[in-house]
């Protein structure tokens, strides 16, 4: 019922946002029935089993075209499927389908000329940017397409997206995740991250992903932070 519910949003929603760039509907629901029966034979694959996700357009999904927001055929560069595809398969996610990308993740504003550049929610009159390179992903959350997405951060691809469409997002520490069967920007500093609703998720995620329990909120009692006033705008041109 959960990815059927996802389903009927994107089908409604995505043509306007343009989130995703292939949607595995038939693939998704078939997962969805699989992962219902193993639960009913008693077999619980932990917090994740079930979740409808969704994956950048940057990773290999046995099934799935891959662009790397191209129209070139990249399929070559990028190989099999990935140990981190694996990952969210082992852990029970239903991979909804792949989410649009920058052209090979270069580009930090999420504008595509070969794909489309998704549609930012927050304005539905007048087109904002999501940021990229992982724009699709960014968007597909914050519009409620998906319960959360895998995106990848070489220079700001996953937290720049989602501070501009209001989401969070975890960039993680350099080759925590094996980056096999994803398109290389930079392979010494490219990374997997995730894109969820909240930090809470990212924490819940992160951990089932890693085999952990979620990490607990810190306590901020008597921690102070301070603001600086002005940093950005000293020593610059008045016309900057």
């Amino acid at each position: 019922e959960a990815t059927r519910a996802y389903l009927s949003r994107i089908e409604k929603l995505d043509p306007g946002l343009g989130a995703y760039q292939h949607v595995a509907a038939e693939r998704a629901v078939a997962t969805a029935r699989a992962m219902d029966q193993l639960l009913a034979n008693g077999v619980d694959l932990g917090p994740l089993m079930g979740v409808p996700v969704a994956v950048k357009d940057l990773f290999a999904v046995e099934g799935m075209p891959t662009t790397a927001g191209s129209k070139l055929e990249v399929s070559d560069i990028i190989g099999d499927e990935g140990s981190f595809i694996k990952r969210l398969k082992k852990a029970g996610c239903v991979i909804l389908g792949k989410t649009k990308t920058v052209e090979f993740a270069l580009g930090i504003t999420g504008v595509s000329t070969p794909r489309g550049t998704p549609w930012n929610p927050w304005d539905a009159g007048t087109q904002r940017l999501p940021g990229g390179s992982s724009s699709g992903p960014a968007v597909a959350v914050a519009a409620g397409l998906c319960a959360w997405a895998v995106g990848s951060d070489t220079g700001g691809s996953v937290r720049v997206p989602a501070a501009l469409c209001g989401v969070f997002g975890l960039k993680t520490t350099f080759g925590l995740w094996p980056t096999d069967g994803v398109f290389p920007l930079a392979p010494n500093l490219d990374t997997i991250g995730l894109l969820t609703k909240s930090a809470v998720d990212a924490a819940l995620v992160f951990g089932a992903l890693r085999g952990r329990n979620a990490a607990r909120p810190a306590h901020l009692a008597g921690i102070r932070f301070g603001r600086s006033e002005g940093y950005f705008f000293q020593n610059i041109e008045p016309t900057v």
